[in-house]
């Protein structure tokens, strides 16, 4: 049992018990580090190798041969959901987001052979978000739907082109 838990059980029985009273001491202590080195240290790397390896050391799921250029922001609140495949680029200044209004957190899948462009932006719904098989997302884009395999897709909000 959690202290916070402890404390709602002892001294303030009528009350709920709140979400985070299962937080282990470790979990409260490791996220504003988590988020330290996801925010600050990596995006600031200047050796892609490095990169990778402190995305992994925080729980993200990286294949191999996978580039992730400098100043991209991975959403860190469950690192775990995001899984990057193996053979993938990912540009400068890309921007991933697990969670919107609604706070709910999804996922976010980038299959092998994609290529994501400079300061695009992944934002996943409810159900998630895909990107295909050697699909490319331009420069900018806003991604908001899964791009299927071998589409290209840009804008704002990104569509497919031929």
């Amino acid at each position: 049992m959690g202290l916070v838990q402890f404390y709602y059980k002892v001294f303030l029985p009528k009350k709920e018990i709140p979400y985070y009273a299962k937080y282990s001491i470790f979990k409260i202590l490791w996220r504003p580090i988590r988020k330290y080195i996801n925010v600050v240290l990596i995006p600031n790397t200047p050796f892609n190798f490095l990169r990778i390896f402190l995305y992994k050391l925080i729980g993200y799921k990286i294949g191999k041969n996978v580039f992730i250029g400098m100043k991209c922001y991975l959403d860190d609140l469950e690192p775990h959901k995001t899984k990057i495949e193996n053979n993938v680029i990912i540009s400068y200044g890309v921007y991933f987001s697990l969670h919107g209004k609604n706070q709910t957190r999804t996922f976010i899948h980038i299959k092998s052979g994609a290529y994501i462009g400079m300061c695009a932006r992944l934002i996943a719904k409810k159900n998630g978000l895909n990107i295909g098989e050697k699909a490319i997302v331009g420069a900018g884009s806003v991604v908001i739907m899964d791009v299927p395999d071998n589409e290209t897709h840009v804008g704002n909000p990104a569509r497919k082109i031929k």
